[in-house]
Parts: structure tokens; C-alpha cells; sequence
């Protein structure tokens, strides 16, 4: 897996795992499930990728998030157990910050019924968070809590192999982690079930995901030299995707809002308000590689 060299970061224990006081298990990341709306179950993947990336920045640069005038929540994120509940609550704070598109009236029956209820599948409550909405609302969430971010994306549809490759690994590097949005295009992904983040255990395979924010925490090279497997932290649980299929399906126009961001700490607040100016032409940047990318050069 590809390494974080950072001198600040903590060892000994992995960020990514968040503890069940209660009965001891380990979650690979935070789980859009634990909400107690519907509604934020439905659209909530945002804000715990975000979650996720405040947990893993904490660990790589600790005296950052401890500095005078940082809010308790985001001081927590630097120690080394870090619990369920308390992530929950880290969660529903950023999914405020976001500002989610929901529908009000529809939200009421929504959390009214059971999770499983199919009418999740034909009318939905909320049309989920945008590729620039992300990255106001992070910066939004961090800056009125006394932390001062600077955003790296990339838009990645018709994005080359290596290009996106080359952006992973480096914000890996620099950040901890890299947050990627799938956006109508779509790829497999493997989910497993093994303790402590661990690629072992049963699992099983989703064929389709699309519309959906998760979080790369790392690169599993493949002995044999084919194309490497990014390690993904979604739903709680540990997942691959195999990078070939992930860039292939980035070169269509349905993957015209997906995107790939991360996240380092900024020299002053002017450079947070000019990433927040600066966060729509990323969407006009995204919409522009979807439609003429193949002619556009990387």
C-alpha cells in the first residue's frame, strides 16, 4: 500500500478505524447508515467522506487541528481511539454545513417509513450534494470552527490513466486520504468484511456504484504488475476497485461531475474564500471535460 510520510503523523494506530464503545467492533471509516433520518441516510455519503478526510488530516498534521481558536469537535479528531457515537455527531454537524438539496415535504414521509421501504428507489427525498457544493461545504464546516483548508480536485471525466494515478497518490501522500466522487458513471467495487480494515474476510461485490462520495486511503499494488487496486473506505467497511475499470469508466459524458479532491491546511482565510470563488469553475471545468474531453488534452 502506497505509504504516508509525514513527520507529524501518529503511529501505531490507523485514523480510519472508528470503535463501538459498546460492543468493541472496529469500522473502517464512518457509515452513511448510522443517521437516524432517512433522509440524511439517503444523502449523507458527503458529509462522512468528509468525516473521514478530517480524521485522516488530523493524524498527518496533529498541531494544526490543535491550535488556539480550533473547535473541541475538531481537536477530538487527533486522538487515537475515536468513537461511533461521537463520529455520528461529527457527521451530522458537516451534513448541516453542506447544505443538501432536500426536498422538504417529500423529506416527512421519507422518515416516516421503514429504510427499506422501496419507495426509496422510485422518489427521492433529496438530490444529494454537488461536486462544488462538496468543497464549500467543507471549507464552510472547517473555517467556522477555526480551521483554515486549502482544496486540491481534479475533474476526472476522460481523465488519463496516469493523471489520475498521479493525483491519488499525491494527495494520499499530502493528505492522508483523497475523496472521490463517482458521478453517473459506473464501476464495481469489493467490499470486505475483515477486521481493522483488513482486504481479508468474506465479500462481495457491488457491480454498479454511481452518484455516490467515498474515501481512497491507499494503493495495493498487485504483484503480478497489472493494474493496482485502490483501497476505499465506504459504508464503514474496507473495498477495491481495480484502477483500470475505475479510469475506464471515467471516459464517458455520464461521468461528466465526477471528481477527485483532497484536502491540506491553508496559510490564511483569503485562500479558503478564493477556493470557495473558485469552486463553481470547477464545475464548469467538470461539465466541459464531460462533454469535449475526448479532445481535450489532460
Amino acid at each position: 500500500m502506497t505509504t504516508v510520510n509525514s513527520e507529524e503523523k501518529k503511529t501505531g494506530y490507523d485514523p480510519m478505524l472508528i470503535t463501538d464503545k459498546g460492543s468493541g467492533r472496529k469500522y473502517y471509516g464512518g457509515d452513511q447508515n448510522w443517521y437516524g433520518s432517512n433522509t440524511m441516510a439517503f444523502a449523507g455519503c458527503g458529509s462522512v467522506a468528509c468525516a473521514n478526510m478530517l480524521r485522516m488530516l488530523a493524524h498527518k498534521y496533529p498541531s494544526k487541528f490543535n491550535d488556539e481558536g480550533v473547535s473541541g469537535e475538531l481537536r477530538a479528531l487527533t486522538d487515537n481511539v475515536y468513537y461511533k457515537d461521537e463520529f455520528t455527531g461529527l457527521m451530522g454537524n458537516i451534513y448541516k454545513s453542506m447544505l443538501v438539496l432536500e426536498i422538504p415535504f417529500i423529506r416527512k414521509i421519507y422518515d416516516s417509513v421503514k429504510r427499506d421501504n422501496k419507495i426509496f428507489k422510485i422518489i427521492p427525498s433529496s438530490l444529494g450534494l454537488s461536486l462544488n457544493g462538496f468543497i464549500n461545504g467543507t471549507l464552510r464546516y472547517c473555517m467556522r470552527r477555526g480551521l483554515l483548508l486549502h482544496a486540491h480536485s481534479l475533474p476526472t471525466a476522460f481523465c488519463s490513466y496516469d493523471r489520475g494515478l498521479e493525483f491519488i497518490r499525491e494527495g494520499i501522500d499530502r493528505s492522508g486520504c483523497v475523496i472521490m466522487l463517482t458521478s453517473l458513471n459506473r464501476h464495481p467495487l469489493r467490499l470486505y468484511s475483515g477486521d481493522n480494515g483488513e482486504l481479508t474476510g468474506g465479500s462481495d461485490t457491488k457491480k454498479g456504484v454511481r452518484s455516490h462520495f467515498m474515501t481512497i486511503t491507499g494503493i495495493e499494488e498487485n504483484k503480478d504488475g497489472s493494474s493496482p487496486l485502490i483501497k476505499i473506505s465506504t459504508w464503514g467497511r474496507a473495498a477495491t476497485v481495480p484502477f483500470d475499470k475505475l479510469n475506464r469508466s471515467w471516459h464517458r459524458t455520464r461521468a461528466y461531475t465526477s471528481c477527485l479532491y483532497y484536502f491540506t491546511p491553508a496559510g490564511s482565510a483569503a485562500v479558503v474564500r478564493a477556493d470557495m470563488r473558485k469552486s463553481l469553475l470547477v464545475l464548469v471545468k467538470a461539465v466541459l471535460r464531460g462533454m469535449f474531453g475526448w479532445i481535450l488534452p489532460n
